[in-house]
C-alpha cells in the first residue's frame, strides 16, 4: 500500500535519498529536491513491513494543470523485480485521479527497456515524443503518456 509524505521527517527524507541514490547515482533526488516536492508536489512510498521500499514523485504542469509530471520512480535494490514499482505507479495514478489530475507525462531513456515496456505494456503509456538531448548532448529520452480513467 502506498502513502503520501506529508513530513520532513529526517530519517524518512534520508531513506528517500538512499533508494533515489541506488537507483540513479549521482542522478538521483537529494534533500534540496525532495523536500519541495514533498512540500509542493507529490510523493508516495510503498511500505513493506513499514519499512519503505520504493517512492515515486510528481509535480504539477502549470501550463496544464490537470497534467502531472513524474519526476522519477524508485525501488530499492533489495526490492527490485517483485512487481513494487507496478504496484506503487497503479496506486499512485489512482491517488492522482482522486485529485482531478487526468494525465500523466513522463521522459524515460530509450535504452532502458525493462521501464519502457513496463510504462506501455504494464501501464498503458503511450510514446507521444522524443526530446533529442534533453539531459545534455546525446541524452535524448521519449516521451511517455498516459490517460488516467475518472475516480469512480
Amino acid at each position: 500500500m502506498i502513502e503520501l509524505v506529508r513530513t520532513m521527517d529526517p530519517k524518512i527524507i534520508a531513506r528517500l535519498v538512499q533508494i533515489e541514490t541506488e537507483a540513479f547515482g549521482t542522478g538521483g533526488l537529494t534533500v534540496w529536491n525532495l523536500e519541495p516536492l514533498i512540500r509542493h508536489g507529490r510523493v508516495y512510498v510503498y511500505k513493506l513491513d513499514n519499512e519503505i521500499v520504493g517512492l515515486v514523485h510528481y509535480m504539477l504542469d502549470w501550463d496544464r494543470p490537470k497534467k502531472a509530471y513524474m519526476v522519477g520512480v524508485s525501488i530499492s535494490k533489495e526490492s527490485r523485480g517483485q512487481g513494487i514499482g507496478a504496484k506503487l505507479l497503479k496506486e499512485s495514478f489512482d491517488a492522482l485521479s482522486q485529485e482531478t489530475i487526468e494525465e500523466v507525462e513522463l521522459t524515460v531513456d530509450p535504452d532502458n527497456v525493462a521501464a519502457v515496456t513496463l510504462y506501455e505494456r504494464k501501464l498503458g503509456f503511450l510514446v507521444t515524443d522524443f526530446r533529442h538531448d534533453e539531459y545534455g548532448e546525446g541524452e535524448g529520452r521519449l516521451v511517455m503518456q498516459l490517460i488516467l480513467p475518472r475516480p469512480k
